[in-house]
């Protein structure tokens, strides 16, 4: 079960050119995640490149599944997980007046809605070095990753989500991988610094590094 999971939101998705995309795409987005439950259903597409980002997504899902004991395409509760997505397609939420297009945060936030999730704290705060240490303290020993994440990270705003929910693990990882492709489409093979959000299991060290910091110390200022 996944209660705690965190999920964290980049500075791209708060800011700058990620930050907004248009509603048809977030759609997409949604009919892809769609996909990976109901795989025999027909989606049509409204942008061109959703097909091949979808299929890019399924591709990763796909290896990942094999390669991970928890990480798998099930949902405990399917059928009202399934309708809640297909009721976000018909949000207002996704279909906005004006220019078309959606905060890709609301975005996030609906689908983790639709699968069940609900928020139990929230921060948003500007990452310090520390924090980027504690989001990639695995990452860091590759000296010029390491540089680029310290300078997408440090000194900039991220808003940290934390969930409670019956679905499993991997759910949250799914969202991930399919907003990240149809969002971002086309983008590179290895996209390992901006890409839009992170998602934490219980128990992961940077889960326990945030737990025992930004909330804490959130707690501790109240």
């Amino acid at each position: 079960m996944s209660a705690g999971a965190l999920l964290i939101l980049k500075p791209d998705i708060l800011a700058g050119p990620y930050a907004r995309c248009p509603a048809a795409s977030a759609r997409d987005t949604v009919r892809g995640l769609l996909r990976v439950y109901e795989p025999e259903a027909t989606r049509t597409f409204e942008v061109d490149t959703s097909e091949q980002a979808v299929t890019w997504a399924l591709t990763n899902i796909d290896r990942k599944v094999r390669a991970r004991d928890w990480y798998v395409r099930t949902l405990h509760a399917p059928g009202p997980r399934l309708a809640a997505l297909r009721d976000l397609l018909a949000e207002p939420v996704l279909n906005p007046p004006g220019d078309g297009h959606v905060a890709t945060s609301d975005l996030v936030r609906g689908i983790a809605d639709a699968f069940g999730f609900t928020v139990t704290d929230r921060r948003r705060t500007r990452c310090t070095r520390r924090d980027f240490l504690g989001l990639y303290a695995d990452n860091t020993h590759f000296t010029r990753l390491a540089g680029s994440l310290c300078g997408y990270l440090v000194d900039q705003e991220v808003e940290i989500y934390r969930y409670a929910g019956q679905e499993e693990l991997s759910t949250l990882h799914i969202a991930k991988e399919m907003v990240r492709r149809v969002v971002r489409y086309p983008t590179s093979h290895y996209d390992a610094v901006e890409n839009l959000l992170h998602v934490s299991d219980p128990g992961a060290r940077d889960w326990t590094y945030f737990l025992n910091t930004a909330f804490r110390e959130q707690d501790a200022a109240a």
